[in-house]
């Protein structure tokens, strides 16, 4: 299994396209929210994806339970668990949902820890300057700057 992970691509389409692109060998695309933009210029790349706090007029999920190559993952953007004011809530959440991973977005910046067996993810803000993202294979996860 090989994860392309997004977050915040706030409709940097541009940059979307890119690493899409870059990454032709993923097995699934995942992001996190705040797409931005409307489902038909991404469904193209059949992106997993939530609702964001910024996601107005869509009609997703705030958070899926996806089961992928046997490893449950909560997939979230992280809004309505405050990850901007600490990570409990969210963490709850995982332990609740069995998750062996979580992946979240909202904060923008790069994050990753393992608590409690449960490997959390965030891959940062693609449509911010940094533009970072994430690939997880193997079981590891690899930051990159677009």
């Amino acid at each position: 299994m090989k994860l392309l992970i997004t977050s915040d691509v706030h409709a940097n389409e541009e940059a979307l396209n890119e690493i899409v692109k870059k990454h032709q060998d993923i097995t699934h695309h995942i992001n996190a929210g705040d797409m931005c933009m409307s489902p038909k210029k991404y469904e193209k790349y059949h992106i997993i994806t939530v609702k964001g706090n910024n996601d107005f007029g869509v009609d997703i999920p705030y958070f899926r339970l996806l089961d992928i190559e046997g490893k449950r993952i909560l997939l979230t953007h992280g809004h309505y668990e405050h990850v901007k004011f600490g990570l409990d809530r969210l963490k709850l959440k995982a332990k609740m949902n069995e998750a062996n991973i979580c992946i979240f977005g909202h904060t923008h910046e790069r994050y990753m820890m393992v608590d409690e067996e449960i490997l959390f993810i965030n891959p940062g803000a693609l449509g911010d300057h940094h533009r970072s993202y994430a690939i997880y294979e193997n079981e590891q996860v690899t930051f990159y700057t677009r």
